[in-house]
């Protein structure tokens, strides 16, 4: 419930802040209307933490631009000044994973409160695929900082059904990464785990999206995503794997 009202906050901060804009003239290359895929899709996730297992979660699903606002699946901003093939963007994120850690040894749990993500960051729509790079600040209780470097490629396959692979680099900050999986003193006598603090760390990511058109304007997205965890969480005694899984099926339709 915490995470579906998240959601809904985000995309009300968009709209609200789309509405400055509305009097002026839109720019070459912002859409006047909206553009993108809006549906609704079942997002499974699994950290690899603790007892924790998959979980899953339905939600609405947007890919969207609609003048200077936009919605990226886990990201939501707003295009301000023109930069090379986009915009410097005033940026959420949106996360839809769950830091809640349970001990395999005593059954005690620590429950961790979603970060809130807000930075800058551009879109890079290039020749040659499409660039990623964004800088957060949590505003939520780890008060760390966290960095994206992505990369999608385009491919079009067999009776237009499209692959998008990713690659990227993530950098969690030693705040935040020691928030989410390390283990203080009071943690270590709840839970029976060694206490540990995670320094700043880089996580390795690969990814796969799929796009299948349906009939009209209907399309089936199928995206999943790994991130190899680096050695200052990986060693966390948290950890039960060295990575973490992402995955997503979408039915949206698109707006042209």
């Amino acid at each position: 419930m915490k995470l579906f009202q998240k959601t809904l906050v985000c995309l009300f901060i968009v709209l609200l802040s789309t509405s400055l804009y509305a009097d002026e003239d839109v720019p070459d290359g912002l859409p006047d209307h909206l553009v993108g895929d809006v549906g609704i899709a079942t997002y499974t996730t699994n950290l690899h933490i603790g007892t924790e297992g998959v979980q899953t979660l339905p939600l609405p699903y947007a890919f969207v631009d609609y003048k200077r606002a936009f919605v990226r699946i886990d990201e939501v901003g707003i295009k301000t000044l023109k930069m090379g093939y986009g915009y410097l963007e005033v940026i959420g994120k949106i996360n839809l994973d769950s830091y809640k850690v349970k001990s395999p040894i005593n059954g005690a749990t620590l429950n961790r409160t979603d970060p809130i993500p807000l930075g800058i960051g551009t879109f890079q729509e290039t020749p040659v695929g499409g660039f990623f790079v964004n800088a957060y600040h949590d505003f939520g209780k780890s008060h760390g900082a966290l960095y994206e470097l992505l990369y999608f490629a385009e491919i079009e396959t067999y009776k237009k059904v499209t692959l998008y692979p990713q690659l990227g680099v993530e950098r969690q900050s030693s705040q935040y990464a020691n928030y989410y999986y390390g283990i203080s003193g009071s943690d270590s006598l709840q839970t029976g785990y060694s206490a540990y603090t995670a320094p700043a760390t880089n996580n390795l990511i690969a990814g796969l999206m799929i796009e299948i058109p349906v009939v009209d304007n209907w399309y089936f997205n199928i995206y999943g995503k790994r991130k190899w965890m680096g050695g200052g969480i990986n060693n966390s005694p948290v950890m039960n794997r060295s990575f973490q899984d992402n995955l997503f099926a979408a039915l949206a339709y698109r707006f042209k």
